[in-house]
C-alpha cells in the first residue's frame, strides 16, 4: 500500500511536499516524492490524502481510561477533594461494565484524535481491553496502592497475582465474552488479528505515587519490575499537598494519614529526592508530572536517565503550575506529552497539548530575597512541540526504535490531519499549521501497525453507538449519585 498526501512529515527528518509512505505488512517500506515512490513501487496500490499532512501517529505518555465517564464530574474542587471523590465515585458508584464501557470511550477519543500508543495505568485491566478492542498499542501499567508498610507483602503478593490474571487475561482475550456485544462482528476478530493485537501491549506496574504507597512497598514493586522485566509508572512532584506532606508532614493528606492512622515524619526533602533514596528512580522508569522540582531534581533525573509524562492541560486545571521546560531539555531528560484523565484534562486532544506546552509559563525560582518570578516559557518552537507529542512520547516509554517518527522499517503507525478546513487555510509551514492551527476533528485516518483503525469518520470492527448509548445510561447514574451524596 502506497499512502500519498500533499506533506509527509516523518518527524526525524525535514518533511516532504508532495510525499508519498510505502507500508508493507506492519511495516514503512519506504518514504519520498510521491513520483519517484510510484514509480520504484509500481505494483502497490495508492490511497491519496488529497490536502493532508501524513505524520507519525501520536504518542499520549500517560493517561487513564478508566476515568473517562468522568469527564465534567469533578470540576471546582481542590485537588485532596478531586482525589478523594473520584476514589469514592469509581469504586462506589460504578461497576466493572462502567469502568469497560469509560475505557472503550477514552479508546474510542484516543484514535479519532490521531493517538496511536497509550501509556495507562489502570486498576482493574479494561484499558488493556479496550485497547487490544479498537487496536491501539499501548504500555499498561496495575496500578498499587498502600501507605501502610505493614501491607506491604500482602500488597505485593496481590501484586503477583494481578499481573499474572492479566498475562493469562492477554492470552485468553478472545474468549472473554463480555466485550462482544461492542464489538461489531465478533467472528470477524480472526486469530491473526488477535495475535498481532497482543503484540501492541506491553504490561508494566504503577506504585502509583509517594503519598499512597509505602517505601517498603515501593522497593519491593521496584525489586519485582526489574526482575520481571516490567516498567515502572509513578506519579510524583505534582501538587503542593505532597510537598507539604514529605517537607513538613503537614496538609490534607497528613490530616487523612492521622484520621487512618498512619504514621508518617517529615523526611526534609523533594518528592524526587525521596523516590532517589529508595533507588527506585531508573531507567525503566516513567515519573509523571515533575513540576514541583529543585535543582538537584533535574541532574537526579539525568544520571537516572529516567523519563518524564508531560501534562500541561491537566496541571493547569488543577491548579497545579507548570513544568520548567526550560530545565528539562538543558538536562537532556527523556521528555513525552500526556493528556492525563479527562476527569482533570476534560479532552484526550493532542493538539490541544501541544498548544498548552507552548503557552504555558514557567516559575524560575532565584535567590532566597526575592520572589518567584514568572517568566516566559524556554522558545519551545511548533516542531518541538510536535516532536514531543510523537517521537519524544516514544522515547519516554522506550519504544523509540520501532514508533514515533516515520522511518524505513518501522512499524506503520501513521496518521492523517486534513489541512484543508477553514481554519487551517493558508498553509505556509505544514508545521506551524498542524501545532497552531490544527484540531482532534480534523483527523482523517489513524493507522496503527498497518491496520487502519478509523477512516471516513467510522471506527473499524466497534460498535460505537453501543458504547455511546451506555455513557448515557452511566450519567444517569452519576447524576443520582450525585443528588443523594
Amino acid at each position: 500500500m502506497i499512502l500519498s498526501s500533499r506533506w509527509v512529515i516523518p518527524i526525524s527528518s525535514p518533511y516532504i511536499e508532495e510525499g508519498a509512505i510505502v507500508i508493507e505488512d506492519d511495516r514503512i517500506l519506504a518514504l519520498g516524492p510521491t513520483e519517484l515512490i510510484k514509480r520504484e513501487y509500481p505494483g502497490h496500490q495508492v490511497r491519496s490524502f488529497g490536502d493532508t499532512a501524513l505524520i507519525p501517529g501520536f504518542v499520549n505518555a500517560h493517561c487513564h481510561m478508566e476515568l473517562t465517564v468522568l469527564r465534567g464530574y469533578l470540576e471546582e474542587l481542590d485537588f485532596w477533594d478531586w482525589i478523594r471523590k473520584l476514589t469514592r465515585t469509581k469504586y462506589e458508584t460504578l461497576d466493572s461494565e462502567d469502568i469497560l464501557v469509560s475505557a472503550l470511550l477514552g479508546a474510542v477519543e484516543a484514535i479519532r484524535s490521531g493517538v496511536t500508543t497509550i501509556a495507562d495505568p489502570m486498576d482493574l485491566g479494561t484499558s488493556l481491553d479496550a485497547s487490544v478492542a479498537c487496536g491501539l498499542r499501548g504500555v499498561f501499567y496495575q496500578e498499587v496502592f498502600s501507605p501502610r508498610p505493614d501491607e506491604a507483602d500482602e500488597v505485593m503478593e496481590k501484586l503477583r497475582n494481578k499481573i499474572g490474571a492479566l498475562r493469562e487475561r492477554l492470552q485468553n482475550w478472545r474468549d472473554l465474552q463480555f466485550i462482544e456485544k461492542y464489538l461489531s462482528n465478533p467472528s470477524d476478530f480472526s486469530r491473526q488479528r488477535f495475535r498481532d493485537r497482543q503484540g501492541r501491549v506491553t504490561l508494566g506496574v504503577s506504585p502509583h505515587s509517594p503519598f499512597t504507597v509505602s517505601a517498603p512497598l515501593f522497593q519491593k514493586v521496584d525489586a519485582f519490575a526489574r526482575s520481571e522485566s516490567l516498567p515502572v509508572c509513578i506519579h510524583v512532584a505534582e501538587s503542593d499537598a505532597e510537598i507539604s506532606l514529605l517537607q513538613d508532614g503537614a496538609g490534607p493528606i497528613m490530616d487523612s494519614y492521622r484520621k487512618r492512622g498512619i504514621h508518617w515524619s517529615p523526611l526534609r526533602c523533594t518528592p524526587i529526592q525521596y523516590l532517589h533514596r529508595l533507588g527506585v528512580i531508573h531507567q525503566s522508569v516513567l515519573l509523571v508530572h515533575c513540576i514541583r522540582l529543585e535543582e538537584e531534581d533535574y541532574a537526579t533525573l539525568q544520571s537516572a536517565n529516567a523519563a518524564v509524562a508531560y501534562c500541561p492541560k491537566s496541571n493547569a486545571r488543577l491548579g497545579h503550575g507548570f513544568m520548567n521546560l526550560r530545565e528539562m531539555r538543558r538536562h537532556r531528560i527523556r521528555l513525552g506529552l500526556g493528556s492525563d484523565s479527562v476527569a482533570s484534562n476534560n479532552s484526550m486532544d493532542p493538539f490541544e497539548e501541544m498548544r498548552f506546552a507552548l503557552s504555558n509559563p514557567f516559575e524560575l525560582k532565584q535567590d532566597e530575597k526575592r520572589a518567584t518570578s514568572v517568566l516566559p516559557l524556554h522558545r519551545l518552537l511548533p516542531m518541538g512541540a510536535l516532536r514531543l507529542a510523537t517521537l519524544g512520547g516514544a522515547e519516554a516509554l522506550g519504544l523509540d526504535e520501532s514508533i514515533g517518527s516515520l522511518e524505513r522499517g518501522k512499524q506503520a503507525d501513521v496518521v492523517a490531519v486534513d489541512l484543508s478546513g477553514a481554519h487551517t487555510q493558508p498553509v505556509f509551514s505544514p508545521i506551524d499549521t498542524l501545532v497552531l492551527s490544527a484540531r482532534a476533528a480534523d483527523i482523517r485516518m489513524t493507522m496503527v501497525a498497518g491496520e487502519i483503525l478509523y477512516d471516513d469518520g467510522m471506527i473499524a470492527g466497534l460498535r460505537e453507538s453501543e458504547v455511546l448509548d451506555q455513557v448515557s445510561k452511566i450519567r444517569r447514574k452519576l447524576i443520582n449519585a450525585r443528588s443523594t451524596s
